[in-house]
């Protein structure tokens, strides 16, 4: 096209509304040189509104085909490295687990108490640390102790909340001691209420001496 005829039909694409880059880019001419040949023309009041709506449309235009694009690219980046660290770690011997299980107790363990304790909200959390009892420290499952500690605009889901846990970790009900009830009111609106399973807090009976033992491993750890 000649260039009396894209200067042409720049200002009559300009007259229509559109923005001086969709222009350029729909003539293959430079923003500037759009730019030049239509400054002389004044948009109505809607339509600087509607380009002003239009910049801050992240789907209008190849915005989206961009940002799509974009986020598979991130999206394929973060399972690549999810996938490397899974295999950074790899299986893990049995020292490993022992002191795994020791860094997790010393992070989110009872340590003011006379018996093991544990508590999280992280089902694989608290299946991790029951198996780190069962393999290190010989503990059975029926020496667990489990409750449930849970908002109190959950209490009439308290039952359906211990059968979750109880499935998961394949312990029985009759191992579950009276539940808790915060009575706190959440700020918070969380986006999957269902989700929510409270937070768990797994007991030792008659553990005082591994609590006493478990000081010892932190220390142990600490000193590395």
């Amino acid at each position: 096209m000649a260039k009396s005829k894209l200067r042409l039909k720049a200002r009559e694409l300009r007259r229509e509304g559109q923005g001086i880059k969709t222009i350029a880019h729909a003539l293959e001419v430079s923003s500037s040189t759009v730019s030049l040949w239509c400054r002389d023309i004044e948009l109505t009041a809607e339509q600087i509104v509607m380009l002003e709506l239009r910049a801050k449309d992240p789907f209008y235009g190849k915005r989206l085909k961009y940002l799509t694009a974009l986020k598979e690219k991130n999206n394929k980046h973060i399972q690549e490295l999810r996938e490397k660290g899974i295999l950074d770690v790899g299986t893990l011997t049995e020292r490993e687990l022992f002191v795994g299980g020791i860094c997790l107790y010393w992070a989110e363990g009872f340590k003011k108490d006379n018996q093991m304790g544990f508590s999280n909200s992280d089902p694989t959390m608290i299946r991790f640390y029951i198996t780190w009892l069962e393999h290190c420290c010989k503990i059975s499952k029926d020496r667990l102790k489990l409750r449930v500690g849970v908002n109190e605009c959950y209490k009439n889901k308290i039952n359906e909340i211990q059968l979750f846990w109880s499935e998961v970790l394949n312990i029985p009900i009759s191992q579950f001691q009276k539940p808790f009830f915060q009575k706190v009111t959440w700020k918070k609106v969380y986006d999957n209420p269902s989700d929510y399973h409270g937070v768990l807090r797994v007991r030792v009976s008659k553990s005082s001496e591994l609590l006493r033992t478990m000081f010892g491993w932190i220390e142990g750890v600490k000193n590395n």
